[in-house]
C-alpha cells in the first residue's frame, strides 16, 4: 500500500494530532506550558504551569547536560519541573527507565503524585495506555500475547519509579534517567551514586542531582563536595545555583521579612541563600563568615612557565594540564608591584603546595600555582620562575616542615626573598630569617588580615579554591584555627602569607621611562588634535625625549 493510500485511512484530525505529537516530542517547553497543570499552593486547584525565569534556566540545562547538579533555595517549584520532565521523557521516548530517589518514603510518594497529577490532566490523545500505576510507579504499555501465546508488553514500555533511599537504590542495568531529589536529606547518597554511576555510563543515561543546602542533614557533606568539585571542574557535573530571587514578586525586602519571622543567618543560608558561596558556606563556625558571599569566581588561563630556548626570559605557555592559573599577566615598568606567598607541602599526593601572586596596585590576586605532586626543592624553582615572570616579585614561602627545604633552595636561586629580622647572639646584631614561620599566633595574624581584606579591600576574588577553603576554615572546639575535617586550608595559608609579604614591601613605583611617556603624549596628540604635533614637541619635549623638569634634575 502506498504512503498516500495509507494516509487516506486516517482522519485529518488524527493526522493533525500526529504531527503535533512529533513537535512536542522535541519541544519540552511547549509541552509544559500548553498541556501541564500543577496544583496551586493557595487554592489547591489546578493552574497552568507557567515557567518562572529560574525554572526556564533549569529547563535549558535539563535538555543539554548529561550530569546536572542544582543547588537551590526553597519553594522554587523545581520539583514540579523535574516531575514534568520525567513525564515528558516517559511519554515521548520508548523503553525509558526513570528512577527518582528521595530521602524518605513519603517524599517518594509525593514526587510521583505530582507526576500523576499532571498526567491525569493531559488531553486524552497525549496519554499513553497505563500498564501499572501504584504509589511509587507509573509505567506505560499494553499487555498482549505473542505467537506462542505468551504474555508480553508492547507499546512504550516506559517506567517512572519513585523510591525511598536505600544503599542499593541506584542498582539497575538500564537506567536512562536518575533523579536524586533533596540529596542533603539522604544519608545514602555516596552509596547510591557509586552503584548508579556505572549503569548510567553503560546506558549513556542522564543524572540530575537536586538539593537545598540543608547543612545539618546527613547527606549534605556528599552534596557539598559534589557541588564544590563541579565548581572547580573536578567532576563532569554542570552546577546550577538558584537563589531565592528566582521567584517573581518576592521583593527586595524578602530576606529581611524572613529574619523578622524568626529565621537567623544560618537558617537563611540553608533555606534562602542569595549566592552559591552562601549556599556552600559552613554554618556559623566558618571563620570568614558571610564576607565571602559577595565574591564570584572567574576562570583564568591555565598553563605553565617556561624559559625561551637559548634565553633566560620566562614566558607563559597555555597548557590545560598546567598547575598555574593566571587571571592577569604582569604589567611592565613597575617596581615592588607584585608579592608572592606560598604554603609548602611535601608533594606526596596529600596536602597542596600553593602560591598566590598579589597585584599591590589593584589589590587583587592575579595568579595561583597549586599542586600536590612536586617536591619541596622543585617547588622552590617554580617559585623563582613565578617571581621572575612577575617582574622580580617579592617571594615569601612558609618555612615550616617541607617549607624549610624550599627556603634553603630559594636562597640559592632567587634574590628577592621575604625575610624578618631577629636579634642575634651578639649585642646589637640582627639576623635575617627568610620565609614565614607559621605558629598559632602568626596563623591568627595572617587569617585576621585575610579576613580584613575580604571585608574591606578586595572587590573581586576569582579563585574558586580559595573561596571554597575559606568557607570551611573554622575555629575548632579546642580554639585552633584550621580546615574542617576532610578539607584543606593550603590556599588560605598561602593567601594570608601573600598579604604579609605585601605589607613588608615598600610602596609600588611606576618606573616607566620618561621618554616612553613623552612619546605616548606626542602620539596621542597626533590622533586627538591634527596639526598639534609641533606644539607638543616644542612645548613638552626636549631634544632628547625628556621634559624640562628632567633636564633641570640632570643638570
Amino acid at each position: 500500500m502506498s504512503a498516500e493510500a495509507s494516509k487516506a485511512q486516517y482522519s485529518p484530525e488524527f493526522l493533525r494530532l500526529f504531527r503535533l505529537m512529533r513537535i512536542l516530542a522535541h519541544d519540552f517547553i511547549r509541552f509544559v506550558s500548553r498541556y501541564c497543570y500543577i496544583q496551586d499552593r493557595k487554592s489547591g486547584g489546578p493552574i497552568r504551569f507557567e515557567l518562572w525565569p529560574g525554572q526556564a534556566e533549569v529547563t535549558a540545562k535539563l535538555l543539554s547536560a548529561k550530569l546536572l547538579a542544582a543547588l537551590k533555595a526553597r519553594q522554587l517549584g523545581i520539583t514540579w519541573l523535574i516531575a514534568a520532565y520525567c513525564l515528558w521523557r516517559s511519554i515521548f521516548r520508548a523503553n525509558e527507565l526513570i528512577i527518582v530517589i528521595s530521602a524518605k518514603e513519603d517524599l517518594a510518594v509525593e514526587f510521583l503524585d505530582r507526576v500523576k497529577y499532571m498526567f491525569d490532566r493531559l488531553p486524552g490523545w497525549l496519554r499513553p495506555p497505563v500498564l501499572k500505576r501504584t504509589t511509587t510507579e507509573l509505567s506505560f504499555g499494553v499487555e498482549s500475547r505473542d505467537a506462542k501465546g505468551d504474555l508480553v508488553v508492547i507499546g512504550h514500555q516506559s517506567t517512572i519509579k519513585s523510591i525511598p533511599s536505600t544503599p542499593d537504590a541506584g542498582q539497575s542495568k538500564t537506567i536512562s534517567l536518575l533523579v536524586m531529589d533533596e540529596t542533603a536529606l539522604n544519608r545514602y547518597c555516596k552509596e547510591i551514586w557509586g552503584s548508579a554511576k556505572p549503569t548510567l555510563e553503560h546506558a549513556s543515561g542522564q543524572a540530575v542531582i537536586i538539593s537545598n543546602p540543608s547543612k545539618v542533614m546527613p547527606g549534605w557533606p556528599w552534596t557539598r563536595q559534589l557541588c564544590t568539585d563541579a565548581l572547580k571542574g573536578l567532576n563532569d557535573f554542570e552546577l546550577m545555583f538558584l537563589g531565592w530571587q528566582c521567584v517573581p514578586g518576592r521583593g527586595d525586602d524578602f530576606i529581611e521579612r524572613q529574619k523578622q519571622s524568626g529565621l537567623d543567618d544560618d537558617d537563611i543560608s540553608m533555606q534562602y541563600p542569595s549566592s552559591i558561596e552562601e549556599a556552600l558556606s559552613t554554618l556559623g563556625s566558618s571563620y570568614f563568615g558571610k564576607t565571602l558571599s559577595k565574591f564570584e569566581t572567574i576562570d583564568g588561563e591555565i598553563g605553565t612557565l617556561r624559559k625561551s630556548p637559548g634565553s633566560l626570559i620566562i614566558g607563559f605557555e597555555p597548557d590545560s594540564k598546567g598547575i598555574l592559573e593566571v587571571w592577569e599577566h604582569p604589567v611592565a615598568h613597575w617596581e615592588q608591584r607584585y608579592a608572592i606567598g606560598s604554603d609548602v607541602a611535601e608533594g606526596l599526593g596529600g596536602d597542596y603546595s600553593v602560591a598566590y601572586v598579589l597585584d599591590r596596585v589593584d589589590q587583587r590576586f592575579v595568579a595561583r600555582m597549586r599542586t600536590n605532586k612536586v617536591s619541596a626543592d622543585m617547588w622552590a624553582g617554580m617559585l623563582a620562575d613565578l617571581g621572575a615572570y612577575y617582574h622580580d616579585a617579592m617571594v615569601g614561602p612558609e618555612r615550616n616542615g617541607a617549607g624549610i627545604t624550599t627556603v634553603i633552595k630559594l636562597q640559592e636561586l632567587y634574590q628577592h626573598l621575604f625575610y624578618r629580622t631577629k636579634p642575634g647572639t651578639i649585642k646589637g646584631e640582627f639576623l635575617r630569617v627568610y620565609g614565614w614561620q607559621t605558629t598559632n599566633e602568626s596563623k591568627q595574624i595572617l587569617v585576621d588580615e585575610l579576613k580584613r581584606y575580604y571585608r574591606e579591600v578586595f572587590d573581586s576574588m576569582p579563585c574558586a579554591y580559595l573561596l571554597d577553603e575559606s568557607s570551611t576554615f573554622i575555629r575548632n572546639e579546642n580554639g585552633q584555627l584550621g580546615a574542617e575535617e576532610g578539607h584543606h586550608d593550603d590556599c588560605v595559608i598561602a593567601a594570608g602569607i601573600t598579604l604579609q609579604v605585601s605589607m613588608a614591601m615598600s610602596v609600588p613605583k611606576d618606573v616607566t621611562p620618561r621618554g616612553l611617556l613623552n612619546m605616548a603624549v606626542r602620539d596621542w596628540a597626533r590622533i586627538e588634535t591634527p596639526g598639534a604635533e609641533r606644539t607638543v614637541e616644542t612645548n613638552t619635549l626636549g631634544d632628547y625625549g625628556y621634559d624640562e623638569e628632567d633636564k633641570d634634575e640632570m643638570d
